[in-house]
């Protein structure tokens, strides 16, 4: 079902959105129709819902009128505390993501947003609807409205495919197809360019950007660079005409095909990308999640035997602490990489090597 167009209309209201604006608006959905031709014959449709599918403000007016309902309700003290303050749900659009201690608190939160949902004449697709519970939560069944909401071990958010166990394997399996999708699509173009430094730069600008999107977001370990390495290393050998058997045969060195092929690597553009994107993450200062839970240390909850598994910032605590030692940097003296990433020109400092190294241009 659609929004119903008044909805969308008070919610500008109520969001301040100047009046001769929203008059402006309004003119435009009056009087809107559609018109269908079964068998020939002509039939007009009043349209009093929905936005027009295809205008550029389209989504702005469904954000803004989903953000009304959001407002209406009472979920102060909901979702899960993060340092004196309740998260409780994420949406981008209409992707939303319930955040939620327990099943209970859940069916109450949902069972809320389909009700606020119903009155402007929207309606929960269930059959897209699922959950998914960490080792903390109980095994109860979750249902709305006497419907059993289907259980998942993961999920395909934004893009990016997530898990309870933070495993990107299944995440990296996923790129590596989007990869090979991608250079089958520019195959032929790739192929027949003469040109090394085009040819790389096509590479760079399409398959490595889906090789490792979202890569800000990664907690990579040693076996996963390896993984990461070796979609890259099977794509730049095809783009090349280089077989893995007469590679072997000819004994040709990875290094050597990286100088013919010239291409960025693939394992520090996704280092890079998280190094740029914790920066400006620790530079946010106006209160948003993003920074939130990356400060945020749980301190109510027991660590579960064994090894713990890896975490988003690891990657930042090994690396600095291996710088420091490397200049034999007293323990007193070292500071926190999180506090480094406040300041832009030390931050870029410390990872300059790191940047060097993956930019080949010169040699292009």
């Amino acid at each position: 079902m659609s929004v119903e167009t008044e909805a969308v209309i008070e919610a500008l209201d109520n969001q301040g959105v100047p009046t001769r604006y929203i008059m402006i608006l309004r003119e435009l959905y009056k009087d809107f129709t559609t018109r269908i031709s079964p068998f020939y014959n002509n039939i007009t449709i009043d349209v009093r819902r929905g936005v027009r599918q295809g205008d550029t403000i389209s989504p702005k007016l469904f954000t803004a009128t989903l953000q009304n309902v959001m407002r209406t309700l009472e979920w102060d003290e909901m979702g899960v505390k993060i340092d004196g303050r309740q998260l409780n749900h994420l949406r981008f659009a209409d992707d939303i993501v319930l955040i939620t201690p327990n099943i209970s608190q859940a069916e109450r939160m949902l069972t809320d947003f389909d009700n606020a949902c119903g009155k402007i004449g929207l309606q929960l697709n269930l059959t897209k609807t699922m959950f998914m519970r960490n080792g903390w939560v109980s095994n109860a069944p979750f249902t709305l409205n006497g419907t059993t909401i289907s259980e998942c071990s993961s999920y395909i958010y934004l893009g990016r495919e997530i898990n309870m166990m933070n495993d990107l394997a299944p995440e990296l399996s996923r790129r590596k197809r989007a990869a090979w999708g991608t250079f089958k699509s520019i195959e032929d173009v790739v192929k027949r360019t003469k040109n090394i430094r085009l040819r790389a730069h096509l590479f760079d600008s399409t398959i490595i950007p889906a090789l490792t999107y979202a890569a800000e977001t990664w907690s990579l370990r040693k076996q996963d660079e390896r993984s990461l390495a070796v979609i890259e290393r099977a794509v730049e050998r095809s783009m090349l005409g280089v077989s893995r058997i007469s590679q072997m045969r000819q004994r040709i060195r990875t290094s050597d095909l990286r100088q013919r092929s010239k291409i960025r690597d693939a394992v520090l553009h996704a280092r890079i990308s998280k190094i740029r994107w914790a920066g400006h993450v620790m530079r946010f200062n106006d209160n948003r999640w993003t920074r939130a839970v990356t400060d945020w240390i749980p301190r109510d909850v027991k660590r579960s035997k064994g090894r713990p598994l890896t975490r988003w910032s690891d990657f930042f605590t090994k690396a600095m602490e291996e710088r420091y030692d490397a200049q034999r940097i007293p323990r007193a003296r070292r500071t926190h990489w999180a506090t480094l990433a406040r300041d832009r020109e030390k931050w870029k400092s410390c990872w300059y090597p790191l940047e060097s190294l993956d930019d080949q241009r010169d040699d292009r």
